[in-house]
């Protein structure tokens, strides 16, 4: 009679040519995404881009509550650019904030929309854009309104 073994599962020799193999295989897609990702500066300038837009706008809307609804038109809405007094409104100085310095290279120019005719003509209502322009364009925009309560 003769006993016949049944082979089942791996070798030890197996297992480890296949890790070595898995191995050299992901040392190379890392090396690859690295190398990618370290010429890639488009990601990077957006996203300095969008943080600066936000510090921006939180910056003017911070301004309604500083000046008042009635007093938030023309360049009064920018704490960035200096104001004159106008009627019962108050002059200010230019922030020093981060915010408001080309720190990034980039030039923040925020509108206002006197009208609030973005949100259908309501005169309760102001929209703000603030657009991040950098060296090939348009990085970032940003819209809100604000409200008078």
């Amino acid at each position: 009679m003769t006993n016949r073994f049944h082979s089942r599962g791996v070798t030890l020799i197996e297992l480890v040519a296949f890790i070595v193999i898995i191995g050299v295989v992901v040392a190379g897609l890392a090396t690859g995404m690295s190398t990618t990702l370290k010429g890639s500066g488009t990601p990077k300038q957006m996203t300095q881009a969008f943080q600066l837009a936000q510090e921006r706008m939180e910056l003017i809307r911070a301004r309604k509550d500083f000046v008042g609804f009635a007093c938030f038109t023309g360049t009064r809405y920018d704490p960035c650019q200096a104001a004159a007094v106008a009627g019962s409104c108050a002059a200010f100085a230019v922030s020093t904030h981060p915010a408001c310095n080309s720190t990034l290279g980039y030039i923040v120019t925020p509108a206002l929309d006197e009208t609030g005719a973005c949100l259908g003509g309501n005169v309760n209502y102001k929209c703000i854009t603030v657009t991040v322009n950098g060296s090939s364009g348009t990085l970032a925009t940003l819209n809100a309104a604000v409200a008078n309560y």
